[in-house]
C-alpha cells in the first residue's frame, strides 16, 4: 500500500560519528605518546564511549510500514502490529498506545515551540502523507510530530482501504501482541567494556 518509512535522528548520527572520532584520536594519541601497550589499555574506555553514545543516539528510530510500527529504543525494540495499535500521544516524547500498554518512543522527542512555528508557521503538526509503494523512505527528522503524523496517516490509510476491518477479532483469534526484544548483544558489550575499563582504571 505504501513504502516503509524510517525515522532516525540526524543529530544522533553526527554525535555518534563525533564520539567515534574522539575515541580514535584519543587512542592514537596515547599510542604515540606512551606506546602500543598503553593504547591497548585505553581501548576499552574509548570503545565504551562509542558504544554507549551509539546506543543512545544512533540506534534509536522508528519504522512505519503496512504491517506494523517498529520502535527501536535504547535497550529494546518493540514491534507493534496494527491490530494492537490504539493511538499516539504527544507529550515530552511520542507515546504509542497499544492494547498491551504504552510504548515510549525514545527517538522522537517533542520539537520545541519555536521549531514548530518555523517549520509550519502556526505550530501545527505536519500534514500526514503516506508515501507511494517503493523503496523505504528515510528521514533524519525524527520528532514526535513527524513520526506521530506518519503513524496516524498510515493507520488512517489502512482503515480507509479496509485492511483493518475486523482487526479486533483478528487480534484476539491470532493472539497478536506487541513483541519486545532486548538488545542483549549491546547490553553484553557494554557490561564487558565497563568491566575492562574499570579494571584498567584500578590498575593504573
Amino acid at each position: 500500500m505504501g513504502a516503509t518509512q524510517e525515522f532516525t535522528s540526524g543529530y544522533g548520527r553526527v554525535l555518534t560519528a563525533a564520539a567515534a572520532a574522539i575515541g580514535l584520536v584519543a587512542v592514537v594519541s596515547v599510542m604515540v605518546q606512551d606506546g602500543a601497550a598503553e593504547a591497548l589499555r585505553a581501548l576499552p574506555l574509548a570503545a565504551l564511549l562509542v558504544v554507549v553514545v551509539g546506543a543512545l543516539f544512533w540506534r534509536p528510530g522508528v519504522e512505519v510500514s503496512d504491517g506494523e510500527v517498529v520502535v527501536r529504543n535504547v535497550l529494546s525494540t518493540v514491534h507493534v502490529p496494527w491490530p494492537t495499535y490504539r493511538e499516539v500521544e504527544y507529550g515530552w516524547t511520542l507515546v504509542v498506545r497499544t492494547t498491551d500498554g504504552d510504548v515510549t518512543v525514545f527517538a522522537a522527542p517533542r520539537a520545541s515551540a519555536t521549531a514548530r512555528r518555523l517549520r509550519r508557521g502556526d505550530g501545527s503538526r505536519p500534514a500526514p502523507v503516506v508515501p507511494p509503494p517503493g523503496r523505504p523512505v528515510r528521514s533524519l527528522q525524527s520528532t514526535a510530530e513527524s513520526v506521530g503524523a506518519a503513524i496516524e496517516a498510515r493507520h488512517d490509510a489502512l482503515v480507509a482501504a479496509g485492511h483493518l476491518d475486523g482487526a479486533e477479532r483478528v487480534r484476539v483469534e491470532q493472539r497478536l501482541t506487541t513483541r519486545r526484544r532486548l538488545h542483549v548483544a549491546t547490553i553484553g558489550v557494554v557490561v564487558v567494556l565497563t568491566a575492562l575499563s574499570a579494571a584498567v582504571l584500578v590498575t593504573t
